[in-house]
């Protein structure tokens, strides 16, 4: 029998109908997790939802705006009544629009804020308690390349993604034990997002930003809480 280091754990993803939170959620299920997939659009997840089961994980699919506090709060109720607790939360979901600032709308802004940093507040703070009553687990919040070093024609996104690293340091000085913290800070990756901004090739595949969260779960991870992780290139595979 195979031995899998997250069989039994639970973890919330958002953003998991597609890219790289779709490659979290398998990710995460191949090595025994169960998957809690939260976004928008139901026919994506609900095709996660498969893949997943088709892994062996169970799988369960939560509509969810997480812009909306209200729905991301019925989301972890949701998930906390199917399976009983939560282990791992993923806060992946994010948008992006390539304009300069000057052309930037109050709403293209609002919605990038809402979702990239509102949105991870809002998961944050409904999943913290159920994590803090086990005294362990991850919270890792998918940042980016562009958190670290500011971009032409991405700057709401850019002031998003450094949000995501402040955040993630502040709360890992605030909780301690066994939960611990980390963001990710990957290079381009191959997602329809990217895709919609840019015209050269990315450097990464969603499946090494998956590696990398996977690793981050693992129980061996000793990484200190609050640490920002950057990937500027896939790993090498020994073959």
């Amino acid at each position: 029998m195979i031995f899998m280091k997250l069989r039994g754990r639970i973890a919330v993803i958002t953003g998991g109908g597609r890219g790289i939170g779709r490659a979290i959620c398998l990710a995460l299920a191949r090595e025994g997790a169960d998957i809690v997939i939260a976004a928008r659009t139901e026919k994506e997840i609900r095709k996660t939802a498969r893949m997943v089961e088709r892994v062996g994980g169970k799988a369960l699919a939560v509509g969810t705006d997480i812009r909306k506090e209200e729905e991301v709060r019925k989301m972890i109720s949701e998930a906390v009544k199917t399976f009983g607790k939560i282990d791992i939360l993923i806060n992946n979901a994010g948008v992006a629009y390539g304009k300069y600032l000057v052309d930037t709308s109050t709403e293209e802004y609002e919605t990038i804020m809402d979702t990239n940093v509102k949105g991870m507040f809002f998961c944050t703070k409904y999943a913290l308690p159920h994590l803090l009553k086990r005294g362990e687990g991850r919270i890792i919040n998918i940042s980016s390349g562009a958190g670290k070093h500011g971009i032409p024609k991405l700057s709401i996104y850019c002031a998003s993604k450094f949000a995501v690293i402040g955040f993630t340091e502040s709360v890992a000085y605030e909780i301690a034990g066994g939960l611990q913290v980390y963001a990710v800070c990957p290079a381009s990756v191959d997602t329809d997002m990217y895709h919609s901004l840019h015209s050269d090739k990315p450097v990464l595949k969603p499946e090494d930003v998956a590696r990398k969260v996977l690793e981050l779960c693992l129980p061996e991870t000793t990484l200190p809480s609050g640490s920002s992780i950057e990937i500027y290139r896939p790993p090498i595979r020994v073959v």
